[in-house]
């Protein structure tokens, strides 16, 4: 029987530009738990700082916070959408598209988070494709001191009924100090988790703000309680790995 495993705690590091800063995760410092996740950028951004640019082979996803302006996204497929605060875009990549994502407001900021997903070597020549789940379509599951906001996937029984290209779930949890919450992760799932404020023991893992740490590789359902040190917030990713020959 294989038992849960831990990647190293990872502090994730700020990367500064003229009208850009993001906290930059990448897959390499974790190993293979963090698939089916290839990295993320924990970012802010005022101004069209990267132009229209190519996603090829992978999945690429704009999550918004609630305090950021709106996004406005275009793309090569004829996507044409302003991505509101709270809700997601997921850009299915395939055999390659073009996209450019602008604040809707001139030196308004962005903050959000851009997460990188690999896609199944079979799928990887299928045409692009996009997803927009809206702030209204999230489900939020209130308990003792925790919100859990259900971005995409699910989180016991609070489903989110969006069909995404693949099965991951993003969870958005804020937790009081002193609380706890759970998570069931799938038999064979791994799970990322990126501590936004605050600090949260991840099973007996701790972690500060703006750290990281992965875990997955068991056979079993394996439940995950977090647990805050003070008033927090995190994110969750999970899903199945992706396997390349």
């Amino acid at each position: 029987m294989s038992a849960l495993k831990y990647s190293p705690i990872v502090k994730i590091n700020e990367n500064k530009r003229d009208n850009f800063s993001a906290f930059q995760a990448r897959y390499h410092a974790f190993g293979e738990l963090m698939s089916p996740a290839i990295g993320f950028d924990h970012f802010h951004m005022n101004k069209d700082v990267f132009g229209a640019h190519r996603h090829v082979h992978m999945s690429a996803l704009s999550y918004l916070f609630e305090d950021s302006v709106a996004y406005h996204n275009t793309d090569s497929i004829g996507t044409d959408l302003i991505i509101t605060p709270g809700s997601l875009l997921w850009t299915w990549a395939g055999s390659g598209v073009v996209h450019h994502e602008v604040p809707t407001v001139e030196g308004g900021e962005v903050h959000g988070l851009q997460l990188f997903l690999d896609i199944p070597a079979a799928t990887r020549t299928l045409p692009p494709k996009s997803v927009y789940i809206p702030l209204e379509k999230m489900p939020v599951v209130t308990g003792d001191g925790s919100t859990v906001k259900v971005v995409m996937g699910k989180a016991g029984d609070a489903i989110n009924a969006t069909q995404t290209p693949e099965p991951v779930t993003l969870l958005d949890v804020k937790l009081s100090a002193g609380k706890t919450t759970d998570y069931a992760l799938p038999a064979g799932w791994n799970g990322t988790v990126y501590v936004l404020t605050g600090s949260v023991a991840v099973n007996t893992t701790k972690l500060n703000s703006n750290e990281a740490v992965a875990f997955g590789s068991a056979d079993a359902d394996e439940k995950i309680t977090f647990t805050a040190a003070a008033d927090s917030r995190f994110l969750l990713i999970s899903g199945a790995p992706i396997a390349h020959a």
